[in-house]
């Protein structure tokens, strides 16, 4: 009896220790996961984290010069935007390198948190094939504001010297001789001028004049300093062909245009009229705006992204358009990405079938149209 006494009670003792031993393994594997738990929890709750945007002002990057396309509806639809942020944003002309390479990677290498924003047209779409520059429109995301219908335009002075006021005199007189065309290069007026001067298309001996920016391209052509023609949107020239210093010879697509920011409407013909063989080309879309690199915070992109949309909302904004002879297009996130990608591949394969490049698209990665 009593040795069965001993033997229960040695059980029961090593029972309890072994319960404790369990229990206390139990406990340690149980806090364990606990302390993992919330460490997940935090790391996830940081990662969800709404991120305080924005702080401080905001830099805006023109690649091109002032008064051109890019310039002007960079300024209009910032000025907007800041009104909706709640802080300034500053808009700097950072020109220089083919299709605005420079000032479009100053921005590439600020931080990309949404404090330094580019300033943008379809022109520096071109970049990755004029330039060793590789990033394309997959490493940007767009915000697509608007744009105007381009034109051919020509000196009034030099129109009445060489008697090329209509299209089909300018076609007749620059098949035979040299003349002097401005724009900015690499990009969709620079394409245009191209498929003009093509042996295969217009075969019209051109000589290209390189600006930073439409603006400036425009003065040089009205002052008759080195160019004697232009091709720039409607909205860039409507001040001067309102005054009589330039004289729109073709719409720079397959359709006439009809030019009613005059005293009196001006019917301007499709370029493909003198040089039908480009139709295949057209239309290629002016398009104006700005854009971010595609990292950039998502919860930075959604607040860009509400304020673009308010600005374009704004009934300023519609009259704004209307004096730029412009369409708003309104346009972000994935539309907005399928655009810039569709002119891009347009553009680059254009200029390098012509023999304007420096590097193939299809080496960095851009579709064939």
């Amino acid at each position: 009896m009593g040795r069965c006494t001993v033997l229960s009670a040695r059980m029961g003792f090593d029972s309890s220790t072994r319960f404790q031993e369990v229990f206390m393994k139990m406990s340690k594997s149980i806090a364990l996961f606990v302390i993992v738990l919330m460490a997940v929890t935090a790391v996830f709750a940081n990662g969800q984290k709404e991120i305080a945007y924005p702080e401080r002002d905001i830099s805006a990057i023109v690649p091109f010069g002032q008064g051109g396309g890019t310039d002007v509806w960079a300024r209009k639809v910032m000025e907007a935007m800041a009104k909706e942020l709640g802080v300034a944003i500053t808009v700097t002309n950072v020109t220089g390198g083919s299709a605005g390479s420079i000032g479009v990677s100053q921005v590439w290498t600020s931080p990309h948190d949404g404090y330094v924003l580019a300033a943008t047209s379809e022109t520096p779409l071109t970049i990755p094939v004029t330039t060793p520059i590789t990033q394309t429109s997959k490493d940007w995301d767009y915000f697509i504001a608007g744009g105007s219908p381009g034109l051919l335009c020509v000196n009034a002075k030099t129109a009445a010297a060489l008697g090329i006021d209509t299209l089909d005199k300018l076609a007749a007189y620059g098949k035979k001789n040299e003349l002097k065309i401005a724009g900015t290069t690499g990009g969709l007026w620079f394409a245009l001028a191209s498929l003009i001067s093509e042996k295969n298309y217009g075969n019209w001996p051109f000589t290209w004049v390189s600006y930073a920016g439409s603006g400036p391209a425009i003065v040089a052509t009205v002052g008759g300093i080195d160019a004697d023609l232009v091709v720039a949107s409607a909205g860039e020239v409507k001040d001067y062909i309102r005054s009589g210093q330039l004289i729109p010879l073709a719409h720079m697509d397959t359709v006439a245009y009809n030019f009613t920011a005059s005293a009196k409407p001006i019917a301007i013909p499709a370029i493909t009229k003198s040089i039908p063989g480009i139709a295949k080309y057209l239309p290629l879309q002016q398009w104006l705006g700005f854009k971010v690199p595609s990292d950039t915070p998502a919860d930075v992109k959604a607040k860009l992204t509400y304020a673009f949309k308010a600005a374009m909302a704004n009934p300023d904004m519609t009259g704004f358009a209307a004096d730029q002879i412009a369409v708003i297009f309104n346009k972000s996130g994935a539309e907005a990405k399928a655009m810039a990608q569709k002119s891009e591949s347009n553009l680059c394969w254009i200029l390098f079938d012509l023999g304007k490049t420096t590097y193939s698209p299809a080496e960095r990665g851009i579709a064939k149209p």
